[in-house]
């Protein structure tokens, strides 16, 4: 076969395929004989066998690891909710005890008041007994 380049240059090439051949005085000929024999792709294809292996290994590593940022996700919220509760519970404790304060001041106000009033009446009934000996 020949072609023509775009540099005017005749090139001739010959195929190096086995082609049939119908003449069969040629001797050279031997597309009768020729048997194809694949080639060993055992190695390729342990090698595409293992990278899909690999690749679904990864899936699942990926998934595993979605599930488990989940879990954590929902146990750091469960664990921020409780903590809320808690200092809810701690600042209703705390505004008791002030009111507890609160009243426990008041009821000490009014025991000394209470003894005021004691040392009131004493002082009266001794002025009510000054008052009868001047009279007597």
């Amino acid at each position: 076969m020949k072609l023509m380049h775009k540099n005017k240059r005749i090139y001739s090439t010959t195929s190096v395929l086995p082609t049939a051949n119908n003449n069969a005085n040629n001797s050279n000929s031997t597309s009768g004989n020729f048997v194809y024999k694949p080639p060993n792709n055992t190695g390729v294809i342990l090698g595409i066998i293992a990278g899909t292996l690999t690749t679904v290994a990864d899936a699942l590593a990926t998934i595993g690891a979605i599930i488990q940022l989940d879990i954590d996700v929902s146990d750091d919220f469960q664990s921020q909710v409780n903590d809320f509760k808690s200092d809810q519970e701690k600042d209703k404790m705390r505004k008791e005890i002030d009111d507890l304060k609160g009243q426990l001041k008041e009821i000490d106000d009014l025991k000394k008041q209470v003894k005021e009033i004691d040392d009131l009446k004493e002082q009266l009934k001794q002025l009510g007994k000054i008052i009868k000996s001047n009279q007597n």
